[in-house]
């Protein structure tokens, strides 16, 4: 088979094995290894080879959710290289992903081929195909993301890369951000494909969670009950829990529900439309003073009842 030494080269191999590093010991296995004359360049030649050779899938690309492709600019070489290595694979599935890896796809693979089944094309990152490949997760149509990240450029679209890997991790869909991962990853697909095992791919046939996912739930459940019974929320600890610690203010007479501290604050207002106009317009010493009252009384109304006001407000 012909070498790919652009391969390597987006690996960051350039030949020399330096499997031993400073670690110390070594197993008789690894010695056993260093002493022929393959290197670890060798070796993933060799495995990528074999994976990458013609087989039958087991599984329609119906059968599976979208498979996404994502470089950024810096990353878009690696990406074509990634894909025309690993072509038998990613035919396999209906791929999707931002303007210029779809054009990729497409130039590689043909955009009328019968046997490829291509799924949504994006618009370009910056322009919000990030945000696209991302509802597909919501919308419980993404099975896998493979992003080739840039990690050294600045980016106008952060937000959108960020909510993307977020998302993935939010719904535990397979992710590998750099092409190692994505051709380590290769291996596990391909042989699931073969052998028909949908427990190697889960992402691809159900929608999964994070496992603090199911944490945060709870917690929505627990201000909606609060909100709607007119409590106020629960608060939390760092941990998660609940925090059943006294306020700081030490208040114990909790019985008085935030409608009654509204309705006591309103009763101490007056407004302007319920002052008589010879009143409000009033220039007199005895206006002057009647309006003072007014804003007086309101000034002394309870502390207390207006910080748990505040509390409740901020908490719901």
């Amino acid at each position: 088979m012909t070498p790919r030494p652009s391969f390597r080269v987006q690996m960051g191999m350039d030949g020399t094995d330096h499997s031993r590093g400073s670690r110390g010991r070594q197993s008789a296995f690894m010695a056993e290894l260093a002493e022929g004359e393959d290197t670890l360049a060798d070796e993933v030649d060799a495995l990528t080879d074999s994976v990458t050779e013609p087989f039958e899938s087991k599984f329609l690309p119906s059968d599976m959710r979208q498979l996404a492709l994502v470089a950024h600019n810096h990353m878009k070489p690696a990406m074509k290289d990634f894909i025309e290595t690993y072509s038998e694979i990613l035919q396999n599935f209906r791929i999707t992903g931002t303007q210029t890896t779809m054009r990729m796809c497409k130039t590689l693979w043909g955009e009328d081929n019968p046997k490829i089944e291509y799924g949504l094309a994006c618009t370009s990152g910056p322009l919000g195909g990030d945000a696209q490949v991302a509802a597909l997760m919501c919308m419980e149509d993404l099975g896998a993301l493979i992003f080739f990240v840039d990690p050294l450029s600045a980016h106008p679209h952060q937000a959108d890369i960020d909510s993307l890997v977020r998302l993935a991790n939010c719904g535990n869909v397979i992710a590998c951000i750099n092409p190692t991962s994505a051709m380590s990853m290769m291996h596990t697909i391909k042989i699931a494909l073969e052998n028909g095992s949908r427990g190697m791919i889960p992402s691809f046939f159900e929608t999964l969670e994070s496992p603090a996912v199911a944490e945060y739930k709870e917690q929505q459940n627990d201000a909606l009950q609060a909100a709607v019974s007119g409590n106020s929320a629960p608060k939390y600890s760092p941990t998660g829990s609940v925090d059943h610690s006294e306020d700081e203010e030490g208040d114990n007479d909790d019985d008085e529900s935030v409608g009654d501290i509204i309705e006591e604050m309103q009763s101490n207002v007056t407004f302007a439309r319920d002052v008589p106009k010879e009143t409000r317009h009033a220039s007199t010493l005895t206006g002057i003073k009647q309006k003072k009252r007014k804003r007086d009384r309101v000034k002394r109304m309870t502390k207390k009842n207006i910080k748990r006001l505040s509390r409740s407000m901020t908490k719901g």
